[in-house]
């Protein structure tokens, strides 16, 4: 089955589209870059980047070996688009959360960092993919770069909102996005590299996220 690349429960925030399934044939190849990348998305959790090829890909949307060069130009190009998909998938999801509690940027912050965990967690390849080396060699005006600000910028966007309404504390909105931000992926990596912390349910993951995160927010408060 396909990874969700949706939050796992819609208490705080509302779930994204199902990525759809490529052994079910549900592709529209009137519109083969997204098909394509849907497939793709499907293929990345089941084998890893490292093994990810044009040609499964072709093969799993249903279409020609030689059709994806059509978009993408090579390998890296396709893993690129997957991580630029992921972080609007992640902007999203932090809009949402904004978008939730209009009055309450505690609950918006709170939202927000549950949807990451979940959907980074669900989808541990996507989240290596996106968080990778990758990162590190894109340049300034390419469109990775571009997303990843803008996932970024939403986030800063909360907090500042937060710090002028004398709702958080700090030193400087930067500095606390920084740490809200290294917060909640730090501790999905433990989550996903370590026996540490493993939870065993949906709610167990629930139930840490929101303790760590409470924590974290009682300390901001102004």
């Amino acid at each position: 089955m396909c990874a969700t690349l949706a939050p796992a429960m819609e208490e705080d925030t509302k779930k994204l589209p199902v990525i759809s399934d490529p052994s079910r044939g549900s592709y529209h190849h009137g519109d083969l870059h997204n098909s394509l990348l849907e497939a793709a998305d499907c293929l990345l959790e089941q084998t890893g980047a490292a093994k990810l090829s044009l040609r499964e890909v072709a093969k799993h949307a249903g279409v020609s070996h030689t059709a994806p060069y059509r978009h993408f130009k090579n390998r890296a190009a396709l893993l690129e688009a997957i991580a630029i998909a992921g972080f609007r998938r992640l902007k999203t999801l932090l809009e949402q959360a904004e978008a939730s509690a209009p009055d309450d940027i505690v609950q918006q912050l709170r939202a927000g960092g549950l949807a990451y965990l979940q959907v980074a967690v669900n989808n541990p390849e996507h989240t290596r993919l996106m968080f990778g080396g990758m990162m590190k060699e894109v340049s300034e005006d390419s469109a990775l770069f571009a997303a990843a600000e803008d996932t970024y910028d939403t986030l800063y966007r909360i907090i500042d909102t937060g710090r002028a309404r004398g709702v958080f504390g700090g030193s400087d909105t930067e500095t606390v996005v920084l740490a809200a931000w290294s917060l909640v992926h730090g501790l999905t990596m433990l989550i996903l590299g370590t026996q540490k912390i493993n939870p065993a349910t949906p709610d167990e993951l629930d139930e840490i996220t929101r303790s760590v995160l409470e924590t974290f927010l009682c300390g901001l408060r102004a």
